[in-house]
């Protein structure tokens, strides 16, 4: 007979495990993913699934954490992680539906042909007896559970698709306002699970943006030498060093040559308890070579890609954003104007807030800035446009185009209404009798980006509007993007915060650049709209 302590063990011990099967929804008795894996043994790229050279992967798929964020270089295993997971978690736990996501309906497809349906066919078994196919590459079943596979640029793919468990891959190639939509197949569900992962691409952007809010864990590589541990990411270049002939992976403290094998991983936000990052780079890849890494890191003309792919860091070159510094470098010492004798340009960008950016031509710039202001009404508008007498105005068309279009009407042949148009190329297009102007939307960026980084404009003296202003122009960066119906790719400016000033500043740089100057001559407008003429040095549009 046993003991009443023995009893009271093992009540304790079954009321633990009912406890870990609530929480971790659990239907039967299995080992954690990464034994499971590693004991079948999953066959994977037609190989027995083993932790050797991977070590740093053993945290990671032992991990249950339902908010994930990896943020990663290339060729590191995290697709194979997030794919095993996604089965695993089909197959052993409770949850009714998984939404595994991709960037295209393309790369759905590469998934389903070229990774998921290999797994399937090397492991007959055990993974393969599970799912069962529906004839579609895009859903499956396994076991009890419906995993859905979408491209995540169509906005029909992502309704009426329940789901417990969200899984982005590569994130950084997907519309941000797609994710936003995703996270709300969450909303029924009582796990709302979701693992991002992903190539980073922009700073404050995508899975550097997610990675940010995470406890940001590193794989330190300690020492056999003197027991100190490194993190590669934070001290490279400096810790690939030549020695003999050779390229090694170097302690920081003594130098002595590091395993990529013997680390562990270390949190940098170690409070941040409920959201997990994991960051991977190819520096301590066994299937990397250092001196590779170094040589490319040396000779690249593509650092972005360079940092982007091998370190899994975000960046972006000096030419593609601006900093902040970069714009405040241009403050003049005259204050922000209440009126101007003009003629001036005004840039009006709308929100819940009119932005608005007012400049003129200066005789040794591209131009001036002379006052930069948010306001509520459009009838103060009114009041800027008489006392900077405005000759020409562009302003954002949506979303309250009625307003806008009322606010034009107001001031005839003065104020366009701008769309941006991807396939206007070249110089802008200016439609008078309709009052609205066309342009393509990195064409135009790029041009008024030039005007701040060949530093040919003037501002205000600095103060709080123009620290917002600076930040605002901060918050765009020029990042490369691939169609998904050709194939051509193209670079693109995103959003990466509050950008109302970038785009009013914009449009004031597009009006400005029609006008000109008239010199002791008589004028005629070129602008059918409005035409006027006078003699003398002074300012007019075209």
């Amino acid at each position: 007979m046993k003991s009443s302590e023995s009893l009271n063990k093992e009540t304790l011990f079954a009321d633990l495990c009912e406890s870990i099967d609530q929480q971790y929804g659990i239907d039967e008795e299995v080992l954690p993913l990464g034994e499971w894996a590693e004991g079948v043994p999953v066959i994977l790229d037609g190989r027995a699934f083993t932790f050797d050279k991977h070590e740093y992967l053993k945290e990671p798929y032992a991990d249950n954490h339902p908010h994930q964020v990896y943020q990663k270089g290339a060729q590191l295993g995290l697709t194979s992680l997030a794919m095993l997971k996604a089965i695993y978690a089909a197959r052993y736990r409770k949850l009714s539906g998984i939404l595994y996501l991709f960037p295209s309906k393309s790369d759905v497809t590469d998934f389903s042909k070229g990774r998921l349906n290999p797994l399937l066919q090397g492991n007959p078994e055990t993974i393969g007896s599970w799912m069962k196919d529906t004839d579609a590459a895009n859903i499956k079943r396994v076991h009890n559970c419906f995993l859905y596979l979408r491209g995540m640029r169509s906005r029909t793919g992502l309704k009426s698709v329940p789901a417990d468990l969200l899984i982005f891959d590569e994130l950084d190639e997907a519309p941000p306002n797609a994710v936003d939509m995703a996270l709300e197949r969450l909303s029924h569900s009582e796990y709302k699970e979701i693992l991002k992962l992903s190539n980073p691409t922009l700073s404050d952007y995508g899975v550097d943006k997610a990675f940010q809010k995470m406890d940001q864990r590193y794989w330190l590589l300690k020492c056999e030498k003197c027991g100190e541990y490194t993190c590669l990411e934070d001290t490279f270049p400096e810790c690939l060093i030549t020695v003999k002939d050779r390229v090694i992976r170097a302690c920081h403290k003594c130098e002595a040559e590091l395993n990529p094998s013997i680390g562990q991983w270390a949190a940098k936000k170690p409070g941040v308890e409920d959201r997990r990052g994991y960051h991977f780079s190819q520096l301590f890849s066994h299937y990397v070579d250092p001196a590779d890494i170094l040589l490319q890191f040396r000779t690249t003309d593509n650092l972005t890609d360079f940092y982007n792919l091998k370190i899994g860091v975000a960046y972006v070159e000096a030419v593609n954003r601006l900093s902040s510094q970069e714009v405040l470098s241009l403050c003049g010492s005259e204050g922000i104007a209440s009126e101007d004798e003009g003629p001036c340009s005004m840039g009006v960008d709308q929100g819940k807030d009119l932005h608005v950016v007012i400049g003129k031509k200066h005789h040794e710039k591209s131009g001036q800035i002379v006052h930069i202001g948010i306001y509520k009404d459009w009838e103060e508008l009114d009041r800027l446009m008489k006392n900077f007498k405005v000759s020409r105005c562009v302003v954002d068309a949506l979303p309250e185009i009625r307003n806008a279009r009322t606010f034009a009407e107001r001031h005839k042949g003065k104020i366009y209404l701008n769309y941006y148009n991807q396939h206007q190329k070249g110089s802008y297009a200016w439609n008078g009798k309709e009052l609205i102007c066309q342009c393509n939307r990195t064409e135009s960026l790029d041009a008024s980006h030039r005007q701040i980084m060949e530093k040919q404009l003037i501002l205000p003296k600095n103060c709080g509007v123009i620290n917002e202003f600076a930040k605002h122009l901060h918050n765009v960066a020029k990042k490369l993007e691939e169609d998904e119906e050709t194939g051509s790719k193209r670079y693109v400016y995103v959003k990466l915060g509050p950008d109302h000033f970038r785009h009013a500043f914009n449009y004031e740089a597009m009006a400005r650049g029609k006008i000109v100057v008239a010199r002791d001559f008589e004028f005629y407008s070129v602008d059918s709209a409005v035409a006027g003429g006078w003699k003398g040095d002074s300012w007019q549009y075209d």
